[in-house]
């Protein structure tokens, strides 16, 4: 991997950590990590769209709930249905299926609420 596609990967991991998930009334459930990963997808050129992409999309089957649940809002947000499609069709073959796609629900919930076009 090159220099620059760490450094926006680790920029990408980033807003995912900050603000923690939980951690203040504004970020109850990740709103503002939803927000500021959209908007940094949005300011990218092309080719580093693609590959924020495929790391969201990868992030949205991660074992790690508030990333998947975030990421599937991100996805959501962003037009980028099959991915979405793919996340929920991961989540049913999972033993806590029914706790992931409830949570997938609120991650997309999040994102028509606080995601304007």
């Amino acid at each position: 991997m090159n220099k620059d596609r760490k450094l926006l990967e680790e920029d990408i991991l980033r807003l995912y950590r900050e603000p923690i998930v939980g951690a203040n009334y504004t970020n109850t459930y990740g709103e503002e990590n939803l927000v500021n990963l959209v908007n940094k997808y949005r300011g990218l050129v092309p080719e580093e769209m693609e590959f924020m992409r495929e790391l969201v999309a990868g992030y949205s089957q991660s074992p790690d709930l508030a990333s998947s649940y975030v990421s599937v809002g991100v996805l959501h947000a962003l037009g980028f249905n099959e991915q979405v499609d793919e996340a929920y069709a991961w989540a049913q073959s999972q033993d806590n299926s029914g706790q992931i796609t409830s949570h997938f629900d609120i991650g997309k919930s999040l994102a028509d609420h606080f995601i304007s076009g």
